[in-house]
């Protein structure tokens, strides 16, 4: 993106707003933001501490197991080791829905939350009895992570003193570790300098990666798992996080991420490289308020579509598919182009 000078843009009045956000951008000037001022403030104001906080929830992981696991854990025990498990998963989802720069260089997803789990490699892994650090890295993502745990302590709840349960530690700390590493490659990255060439390949990035995560939650989070029982006959689709009983939450915590790097919260509006600046003010600052209003517009029908959603209510699920299809049209094809940035090939594109 070719660079260009921090200024004010005025003109902002707008005759019928459509969202708290855009009352208060009418009343305010707007900084013209720099990508780099926007994945500055990304960074150092979100990341790090989504990072901080996952690499603690994590870091409680191994502990828990290690209570369960040892002689005389019980129902309350293995409650524990539940909550824990679904406070890493509610700490990773807010730090990973979008994964940005260290998380994918780390290919974070793909070793922490590899889905579906797969029992028959989980119980090779366990019968491999794995000791060290070593030992589970030559066990293949897919027998590890989140999804794993949740298998080992929902699907199929390790018993204690049971190769099962020694199999669940190694993976909760195997987990714990990569959270640190991530936690620290986070913060170094914020912590660099944000030069013009740094900030436009990793705003690039991040709309490319918004708008995967917004299709992964439209296609493998909520409408392949349906049109995959439809096709094999099954009354019941299997989500995502349903041996948990997480699939909701999880649906909103991913909704959440992608609405607040979406449209302003109607707070105050940060000075360029001091805070979060999410896409319609981004838009805004550089004056085309005609395509932010038409965002906002449609980031709060998705809203609407999001909210309540549950696994049973077919007809709610269908109408939050058709309005994750527009927005990502919208994304597609007018906000990428009028920022200037190109869309590739995403994994989340299923159908």
């Amino acid at each position: 993106m070719r660079r260009r000078r921090v200024v004010l843009c005025g003109g902002l009045a707008l005759a019928a707003p459509l969202a708290r956000a855009q009352k208060d951008h009418a009343r305010v000037a707007v900084p013209l933001y720099r990508p780099a001022d926007a994945m500055q403030g990304l960074y150092r104001q979100v990341l790090v501490p989504r990072a901080e906080a996952f690499a603690a929830q994590a870091a409680r992981l191994p502990a828990a197991l290690q209570t369960h696991c040892a002689a005389g854990g019980d129902a309350a025990s293995l409650a524990a080791a539940r909550t824990a498990w679904v406070d890493a998963l509610a700490a990773w989802e807010l730090l990973a829905t979008v994964p940005l720069g260290p998380l994918i260089e780390r290919r974070a997803v793909r070793t922490l939350d590899f889905q579906p789990a797969r029992p028959e490699l989980i119980e090779r892994a366990i019968a491999r009895q794995p000791t060290s650090p070593a030992d589970m890295q030559r066990i293949g993502t897919p027998a590890k992570g989140l999804p794993a745990l949740e298998w080992l302590l929902w699907t199929r709840p390790a018993t204690p003193q049971t190769p099962a349960c020694t199999y669940a530690q190694r993976v909760a700390e195997e987990l714990a570790r990569e959270a640190q590493a991530l936690r620290d490659a986070v913060t170094k990255a914020a912590a660099a300098d944000w030069d013009e060439a740094r900030g436009d390949a990793a705003f690039a990035e991040f709309i490319n990666q918004w708008l995967g995560a917004a299709e992964r939650l439209r296609w493998a989070q909520i409408d392949k798992p349906r049109k995959e029982a439809a096709t094999r006959g099954k009354s019941k689709a299997t989500f995502p996080r349903a041996a948990s009983g997480q699939t909701a939450a999880s649906w909103q915590r991913q909704w959440q991420v992608l609405r607040e790097w979406a449209v302003h919260d109607g707070g105050v509006l940060p000075r360029p490289g001091q805070g979060v600046v999410p896409l319609e003010s981004y838009l805004r600052g550089r004056g085309l308020n005609e395509l932010a209003d038409a965002w906002v517009a449609r980031i709060e029908r998705n809203n609407h579509a999001m909210q309540g959603l549950r696994t049973e209510d077919n007809k709610r699920l269908d109408a939050a598919v058709r309005e994750m299809v527009a927005t990502k049209a919208l994304a597609q094809d007018k906000l990428a182009p009028a920022l200037e940035v190109s869309i590739g090939f995403s994994d989340a594109d299923g159908d």
